[in-house]
C-alpha cells in the first residue's frame, strides 16, 4: 500500500516539474516535419524566343553572255554598221561576234571600203577596230574620200555616193556592207544640146559648191562621151576619170573629178 502511494507520489512530483521554464531542459521538443508543395508558376505571357535571322547575302548578278550565233555570209562572219548610211568623212560604228580565228587580230589589220560596181575602188580608212580572243569584234572607221581602182590604171578616185563592202584583214574578207551618201544636195542637169540626151545628169558636188560643180561640168562634160572618148581628163586643177560605163539601154558613163579635197560626180550620156 505504501509502495504504491509513493509511486504516485514521485508522478505527480514528475508532472509537477515539467511545467514552467524548466521544461526547456528536457530537450527540444519534437514537431512534425514541415511540407513544402512547390506549386508550379504557369506564366500566361506568351513566351518570346529570339528569331535566328539568316544574315542576307548580297550577290552580284550574274554577267549576261550573248548567246546569239555569229551571223555568217559565205561562212565569213559579219558586222553591224551604225549607222548604216554616212557620208565620206562620216564615223561608223562596227561591232559583231564570230571572229575567233587568230587572222582576224593581226597586228595592225588594214579596213577597206571596196565598191561593188565599177573599178573595183578599194579605199582604206582609219579606224581603231579591236578583236577580242572571244571574237568580239568593235570600234569605228572613218569613211574615206578616196581610193584606188584594182581593175584599171586610173590611179586614185574619189569615194562617192553608193553601197560599199567593208573589207578587213584582207581584201577579200568581207565583213559587212555600207552605203555611202553625199553630204551636197545634187545640182541641176547640164545640158550640151537642146531637146536631147547629149546632157549630163546627176551632178553633186561634196566640198565644192553647186556653181562650181556645174561650170567644170559644162567646161569637160564635152571633152568625154557617154561611151569611147577619152577616160581622163584635166582641167584647172582638176581630174575627172571615167568610173563606168553602160550600154545596154541608153549608153552613159560615169565620171568622178577630184582637185584636193573637193569631189564632184555626174554620169554623162
Amino acid at each position: 500500500m505504501r509502495r504504491h502511494r509513493l509511486t504516485v507520489l514521485i508522478g505527480l512530483l514528475v508532472l509537477a516539474g515539467c511545467s514552467g521554464d524548466d521544461a526547456r531542459s528536457l530537450g527540444p521538443v519534437p514537431t512534425a516535419p514541415t511540407t513544402t508543395t512547390t506549386v508550379p508558376v504557369t506564366s500566361t505571357a506568351p513566351t518570346t524566343t529570339a528569331a535566328t535571322v539568316a544574315p542576307t547575302t548580297t550577290r552580284p548578278a550574274p554577267a549576261t553572255t550573248s548567246t546569239a550565233a555569229p551571223r555568217l555570209v559565205d561562212g565569213v562572219p559579219q558586222v553591224t554598221a551604225t549607222p548604216a548610211r554616212a557620208p565620206v568623212g562620216g564615223r561608223v560604228r562596227i561591232e559583231g561576234t564570230g571572229f575567233t580565228d587568230a587572222m582576224w587580230r593581226a597586228p595592225a589589220p588594214p579596213l577597206w571600203l571596196a565598191e561593188k560596181t565599177g573599178c573595183n575602188l578599194f579605199a582604206q580608212a582609219e579606224h581603231s577596230i579591236t578583236v577580242t580572243p572571244a571574237g568580239r569584234l568593235a570600234g569605228e572607221f572613218t569613211v574615206p574620200a578616196s581610193g584606188n581602182c584594182r581593175m584599171s590604171d586610173l590611179g586614185e578616185r574619189p569615194v562617192t555616193a553608193g553601197s560599199y563592202r567593208i573589207a578587213f584583214t584582207c581584201t577579200a574578207c568581207s565583213i559587212g556592207e555600207l552605203e555611202v551618201t553625199t553630204p551636197a544636195g545634187r545640182c541641176q542637169d547640164i545640158a550640151f544640146a537642146p531637146n536631147s540626151d547629149n546632157l549630163a545628169s546627176d551632178v553633186v558636188g561634196t566640198g565644192a559648191t553647186c556653181t562650181e560643180a556645174e561650170a567644170l561640168v559644162r567646161q569637160v562634160g564635152p571633152q568625154v562621151g557617154a561611151v569611147g572618148g577619152p577616160s581622163r581628163v584635166e582641167a584647172d586643177g582638176w581630174v575627172c576619170i571615167r568610173t563606168a560605163s553602160d550600154d545596154r539601154f541608153l549608153p552613159s558613163s560615169d565620171f568622178a573629178c577630184t582637185s584636193g579635197s573637193k569631189t564632184v560626180t555626174f554620169r554623162r550620156t
